[in-house]
């Protein structure tokens, strides 16, 4: 096995899976997204989640989002089976798991499972999926977390969805 590094490896867990996280974001968004950029987005996508995962506070919320992120990522990268894979592996921890996440974490798993299956060419599905998260969304108590899902709805690829 290799050494002890000289840092506190699970302070730097817990900082990589935020870093990462919040790194996605400016990438999603950019209309002009190169190749190579899709790829550090994926990349990040995994990252976070893995860190996460080796962070000694990680909750199952974390892992529910971590998969929430590789499918989005994936999904607005194009990537049909892999972002499927990854949103039912989120619905999956999200919905098992339902007492130990936030409203809009529910919101976010029907989100990315309606992209998901919309990229894939199930559109009744992802019908179905969508308007659970419009409900979902309504039910959402905080107003500025309403509002975040109310914009991720309204941008990105919906594969002919909506």
């Amino acid at each position: 096995m290799s050494k002890e590094p000289p840092f506190d490896t699970d302070i730097a867990h817990r900082w990589f899976g935020a870093e990462f996280n919040n790194g996605i974001f400016p990438l999603l968004e950019k209309e002009d997204r190169t190749e190579e950029e899709t790829e550090i987005m994926i990349s990040m996508a995994y990252a976070t989640t893995l860190h996460w995962r080796k962070y000694s506070g990680c909750k199952t919320a974390n892992l529910a989002r971590g998969e929430y992120m590789i499918a989005n990522a994936l999904a607005y990268a194009g990537r049909k089976e892999s972002s499927l894979h990854h949103a039912k592996r989120n619905y999956d921890i999200t919905f098992s798991h339902i007492d130990e996440m936030e409203d809009w974490d529910i919101s976010f798993s029907l989100m990315v499972n309606a992209r998901a299956y919309a990229l894939n060419g199930d559109m009744e599905t992802a019908g179905q999926f969508l308007k659970r998260c419009i409900v979902s969304i309504e039910e959402v108590k905080d107003q500025g977390d309403k509002k975040i899902l109310e914009m991720d709805i309204n941008s990105g690829p919906w594969y002919g969805l909506k």
